[in-house]
């Protein structure tokens, strides 16, 4: 019995050794690899200068044209919009932009209907930061807050990549260690979409939330930090119901740029929330020059 409880001791031990030669690799592997990710090309800005970082959820990633800001400021635009991104998303981002000493000119904050969804996450944004979950104590906490494992993540070699190893496994591993690119960092974010649905429809929520606590940390925060940051709302079809719904969102924040109702062609919408390719350069025209230019 003891020679029997020798054996899965020393089993134990080896795999835990394995375990964290694995996690040490694959880790160095994100860090240094040319970025694949939206997240790994955020890390890759560390203690550089851009000019406009706009932040929110897939309507950045799909609506903000960096090339177009280019073409008509000459200045360096990136987008960081994650697919379905809330606003503990968007605070993470804005302590990481700290964290990571990314200078910049303005920051730009896509904010509409996720004012009354004061909790979840986006687990696109989740999955791309948990290769760095032990890079600060910004990724920590945002491990703890919304990952369903937070200290198996942290604490227990390579587990992160065993349950994620559809996104972050071999497949991914290899992609990274080869260089093999994405558009990520040539397009600087941006995911255009074409086409455009059959029925675009849709509605905003009829009511307003009284009080959103993440808003008021992101202000805060903002305040604190001296960040030179403009809210504003990108553009919904024109038959999204409830469209008054920006009005009373501008209530709860005063400074917000209302772009929700400035475009009416159908063709420029893929969806009643989301602009097709031709509607983000529109789009992004328009927001260049009432934001960018005055």
């Amino acid at each position: 019995m003891k020679q029997f409880s020798k054996y899965i001791f020393g089993g134990i031990v080896v795999i835990l050794i394995v375990m964290s030669v694995l996690d040490v690799v694959y880790t160095k592997v994100y860090e240094t690899s040319y970025p694949r990710t939206k997240f790994q090309y955020l890390r890759s800005l560390k203690n550089q200068k851009v000019d406009y970082i706009f932040i929110g959820s897939s309507r950045v990633e799909n609506g903000i044209v960096p090339s177009v800001i280019k073409e008509k400021t000459g200045k360096l635009a990136v987008n960081f919009g994650f697919q379905a991104a809330k606003l503990g998303d968007i605070y993470e981002l804005l302590q990481l932009i700290k964290e990571y000493n990314i200078q910049y000119e303005t920051i730009l904050i896509q904010v509409d209907y996720i004012y009354n969804i004061p909790k979840g996450h986006s687990t696109i944004f989740e999955f791309e930061m948990m290769p760095f979950v032990r890079d600060n104590a910004i990724t920590k906490a945002y491990s703890d807050t919304y990952s369903a494992h937070p200290v198996a993540n942290y604490y227990l070699p390579f587990y992160r990549y065993c349950r994620n190893d559809l996104k972050l496994g071999f497949r991914e591993i290899f992609a990274n260690f080869v260089g093999k690119k994405t558009n990520i960092i040539p397009n600087k974010g941006y995911g255009a979409k074409y086409g455009t649905s059959n029925e675009l429809k849709g509605a905003l929520p009829d009511v307003i939330l009284d009080k959103n606590k993440m808003v008021d940390s992101i202000q805060s925060f903002v305040k604190q930090n001296k960040m030179k940051v403009l809210f504003y709302c990108a553009p919904f079809c024109k038959e999204n119901q409830n469209q008054n719904f920006t009005t009373k969102l501008k209530t709860k924040i005063p400074e917000l740029h209302d772009f929700s109702r400035v475009l009416k062609d159908d063709k420029l919408f893929l969806n009643c929330n989301h602009l097709n390719d031709t509607g983000a350069r529109r789009f992004t025209e328009i927001l260049t020059e009432e934001l960018l230019m005055k």
